[in-house]
């Protein structure tokens, strides 16, 4: 499986069972309801205090890899390079 897709899954599958937590859950809906809206917003600041060091840990193995593809690609421009220049 690709990791997209076990990425959505999980999501559609986290999303199904919060939303049958609402509707089991033991207490009043209002309050449920209201208990993951706070804790919404706590996670949104979470996130919004926390966006760079997220971005940094998502985006470090892209550019590694980005990096490694400059390295090679180069490498490779080189060797043609000297195979055309022997050859002339």
């Amino acid at each position: 499986m690709k990791p997209t897709s076990i990425f959505i899954a999980s999501i559609c599958f986290g999303v199904a069972g919060a939303m049958t937590a609402i509707i089991f859950a033991p207490g009043k809906q209002t309050n449920t309801r209201r208990k993951i809206a706070k804790k919404g917003h706590e996670y949104n600041k979470y996130l919004l205090d926390n966006y760079n060091d997220i971005s940094d840990s998502i985006s470090h193995p892209f550019q590694y890899t980005i990096n490694k593809n400059i390295r090679l690609s180069q490498k490779y421009i080189d060797k043609a390079n000297n195979m055309k220049a022997e050859v002339k």
